[in-house]
Parts: structure tokens; C-alpha cells; sequence
């Protein structure tokens, strides 16, 4: 009788394949977990971008030309870690809530950044309220 102890070959190549799959899966999730905290980084990036942007027109008053009526900015670059990404610029626009009484006296600044990543485009806007 013949002691049969161990794997056969055709288990041990079973096992090292499923092991192989199973790897090639988890490495590939990492890979899109750090493409979205890449992302995620940029849009915070962003976010601070059309922020500073908006505070730094607290500082104007409300007849400086800036804050017109219909007023569009030159694009200015959006920059990350030393590269442009994109551009960053603003518009005023009207703001007229009929439901809202009060609310005609009122502009509204719309400041956008825009930037392409890996062939992707996406964009930010954040706005603000002014009197007229």
C-alpha cells in the first residue's frame, strides 16, 4: 500500500492560482483607492482655490469694478504642487429670488476652477452673495 501524504500536483497548481487572482485583485483595488485620494486632493486643492478667491473680494467695495453687474474675469492658473492644472476665474451675475423678498438687491459671484486630470475634466464652483 502506497502512503498517500502530501498535496498532488494539480492541488498545489489550483492553490497557486487562486492565490495569484486573489492578488492581483487586492493590488489592483489599491491602485484605485490611491487614484481617488489623488483626486480627492486636488478637488480639496480646489475648494481652497475658490475659497481664497471669494475672500479675497471682501476686501473690495461694492463699486469697485470687479463687482459689476455681468463682470467675467481673466482666467487666472490653478496650481498644484508646482503644475498648472487648470484655470480659475469668476462672473457676476444677477440675483432675483421672487419667493424671497429682499433678495433684488442682491449680485450673485459664481467662482469656478477647473482642472483635467488624467484626461478627466472636473470642475468647482462656489458663490456668494453681495449687495448691489
Amino acid at each position: 500500500m502506497l502512503d498517500q501524504r502530501g498535496f498532488s500536483l494539480m492541488e498545489a497548481l489550483t492553490a497557486a492560482t487562486i492565490s495569484v487572482i486573489a492578488v492581483l485583485g487586492l493590488a489592483y483595488s489599491f491602485g484605485v483607492g490611491r487614484g481617488m485620494v489623488n483626486r480627492y486632493e486636488i478637488a480639496r486643492a480646489a475648494l481652497g482655490e475658490a475659497q481664497s478667491q471669494l475672500e479675497a473680494m471682501t476686501v473690495l467695495s461694492k463699486d469697485d469694478p470687479q463687482l459689476t453687474l455681468n463682470f467675467r474675469s481673466p482666467c487666472s492658473p490653478f496650481q498644484y504642487e508646482g503644475a498648472t492644472l487648470g484655470n480659475t476665474d469668476w462672473v457676476v451675475l444677477p440675483y432675483d429670488e421672487p419667493n424671497l423678498p429682499g433678495t433684488v438687491n442682491l449680485k450673485r459671484v459664481v467662482v469656478t476652477v477647473r482642472w483635467r486630470q488624467d484626461a478627466r475634466m472636473d470642475s468647482l464652483a462656489l458663490e456668494r452673495l453681495w449687495p448691489l
